[in-house]
């Protein structure tokens, strides 16, 4: 587990997460303001996963992605990161637990369905898979309905 955490915080850093985009325009000001960024927000992810080490799950036999899963320790969110983010447009899946937000009045039935296979997401775009429909990046059926938005970070 400590391996999949520290492989991680690697993956995190060196795909150059939307939450660095902060850090990225301080750069453009000074790269020390981007190195004390990007370091705090490592360390705040160091210390939930120290915290909470079963949000760190590894999927890397079924999608070739890793997973920092915060419903593990009471969130509604899970982000996926490709190993290997040249080989896909699929860098960064983030899924949503969708049925509060369409408890809510959100209108799902517009939004393209989550595809079957790797690869196959458009990026930025939001996909929709109700519970039970097959989700390629677990390998099996979704338990919970979920919104889905892969980002290909280039």
């Amino acid at each position: 587990m400590r391996t999949l955490s520290f492989a991680l915080v690697g993956l995190m850093v060196s795909a150059g997460l939307p939450q660095l985009a902060s850090a990225r325009t301080a750069a453009a000001e000074d790269p020390h303001k981007q190195a004390a960024i990007a370091s705090a927000e490592l360390a705040t992810i160091a210390k939930y996963l120290q915290s909470q080490p079963a949000m760190a799950l590894d999927f890397s036999k079924v999608s070739g992605e890793y997973c920092l899963n915060t419903w593990k320790a009471g969130g509604g969110h899970m982000t996926h990161f490709a190993i290997d983010p040249s080989g896909t447009q699929e860098d960064v899946i983030d899924f949503m637990k969708a049925d509060s937000l369409v408890g809510a009045g959100l209108n799902v039935s517009n939004l393209p369905r989550l595809p079957d296979k790797l690869g196959a997401m458009e990026p930025n775009q939001w996909y929709y898979q109700p519970a039970g429909g097959f989700d390629p990046h677990h390998g099996g059926p979704a338990s919970v309905s979920l919104l889905v938005r892969a980002s290909n970070l280039q």
